[in-house]
This record gives C-alpha cells, sequence and structure tokens, in this order.
C-alpha cells in the first residue's frame, strides 16, 4: 500500500470516486470537480492510498481559522473490502506529517459520537482531544450513511506536537471518579434495522455529552466497554 498527493485533475476524480461510493450517491457528487481543483489548487491536502495501482482510499483537508489558523480534515474513506487494515490510520499519519511540514499546529474534523470504531481510532491510535459536541452540526443529510438520522459531531483536536502522534491506551477501569458515557458497538447496524432505536441512542448520548462538557469535563480516553471516559 502506498500514499501520495492527488493533484491532477484524473487523480483528483479518483478521490472524488472514494467519496461518492463511501456516501452512497446516486445523483450528484459529494464535491464537484471544479471545486475540488480550486481547492487544491489553492493549498488543501487531497492524498489517495493505493493498492496495485487502484485507489482504494482518500483523505482530503483545507485550511481553516475559526480558534485559529489550522488544517480541518473534511473528508476520509476507505473502501469497504479494504478496511481494518489500517489504512485509515495511514491516511491520517500522511495527513499529519503533510500539515507539520506545512507549518499547522493542529488538525480538526468532526466525527459521529456513536460510531465506536472510530472513536477507538480518534481517541487511542491517533490521541485526539474532543473539544465541542455539535447537535445536528450538518442538519438533514440525504447520503447512504446518514440518511434519517441527526447529525450530531463532535470536534476532534489533533496537535501537530512531534514527529509522530502519540497514542493512547484504551482504558479498562476508569476511576470512579470518571463519567462514562456509553456507545453501541455497531450504530450503524442499529441504524439500519431500527431507526426509531437508533435516535433514541443518538438524543441520550447527546444529552449525556452536552451535561458534562457544560461541567467542564474533559474526554481522557476511550474505554474497553465502548465508552467516553470524562474526567470533571
Amino acid at each position: 500500500m502506498s500514499i501520495r498527493p492527488l493533484i491532477s485533475l484524473p487523480d483528483q476524480a479518483l478521490g472524488c470516486r472514494i467519496f461518492d461510493q463511501t456516501w452512497g450517491r446516486d445523483i450528484g457528487t459529494e464535491i464537484t470537480p471544479n471545486l475540488m481543483q480550486a481547492m487544491v489548487h489553492g493549498g488543501a491536502y487531497l492524498s489517495g492510498a493505493f493498492i496495485d495501482g487502484d485507489c482504494i482510499g482518500a483523505s482530503f483537508a483545507f485550511p481553516a481559522t475559526t480558534g485559529g489558523l489550522h488544517l480541518h480534515s473534511h473528508m476520509a474513506a476507505v473502501l469497504d473490502k479494504f478496511r481494518d487494515r489500517g489504512i485509515g490510520y495511514a491516511l491520517k499519519i500522511d495527513q499529519y506529517k503533510w500539515a507539520k511540514k506545512n507549518n499547522y499546529s493542529a488538525i480538526t474534523w468532526t466525527f459521529d459520537p456513536l460510531v465506536a470504531r472510530n472513536a477507538k481510532l480518534n481517541l487511542t491510535k491517533l490521541g485526539v482531544e474532543i473539544t465541542a459536541y455539535y447537535p445536528n452540526f450538518y442538519g438533514e443529510m440525504s447520503d447512504a450513511v446518514n440518511g434519517g438520522d441527526e447529525t450530531d459531531r463532535v470536534m476532534a483536536t489533533w496537535k501537530i506536537v512531534g514527529d509522530i502522534p502519540v497514542a493512547r491506551s484504551a482504558i479498562s477501569t476508569p476511576k470512579e471518579s470518571a463519567v462514562l458515557i456509553a456507545i453501541p458497538s455497531d450504530i450503524i447496524a442499529i441504524r439500519g434495522r431500527d431507526l426509531v432505536e437508533s435516535l433514541r441512542w443518538r438524543r441520550k448520548v447527546r444529552q449525556e455529552f452536552m451535561d458534562v462538557l457544560a461541567r467542564e469535563g474533559k474526554v481522557i480516553g476511550f474505554s474497553e466497554n465502548d465508552e467516553y471516559v470524562v474526567q470533571l
């Protein structure tokens, strides 16, 4: 597996195809070709992961200024058949090194707090901080991943402080003083079979997150039992 920048128009099309396949667009596209060209030309990050010459993953980020200049990672995806091989992690490490080379002090991105595999990657392997919770951040979305659900997101902040990020270990025995926010092991499966149950989880986790963040709680990790561990 190799990772390289997607600079030319044909290469950009490879990255856009990954995003469209992941989010299941039947019509239209996640990012139009002219917008992608303008953003890459203007200094955005777009890289693809390749196996045997085929693009099987991609990551896209652009400069942002809210809270100070940083890189905001908007989309990252790996085709289903190539998941769980460390490709998503490799794309994030490439992005980290690119950000460091280009003098960014941090990378941010949003992720769905109910998706356990993303929480594990972000909080343990990448060692990010969760700095905010946004209810229904994107509003209603019609893609195959988010359709019918409310788009709550947490903001991940990844500080660029060394040559490689520092990982955390999963927490096996949280302190008694910690607040635990449990999530299901597979919200995607729940959403597919029972939207009412999925929304029940959504609103429960939203309320718990909003409560602890209002009390200045800090997410310090993710437990082996699929729980966010928050220290007040």
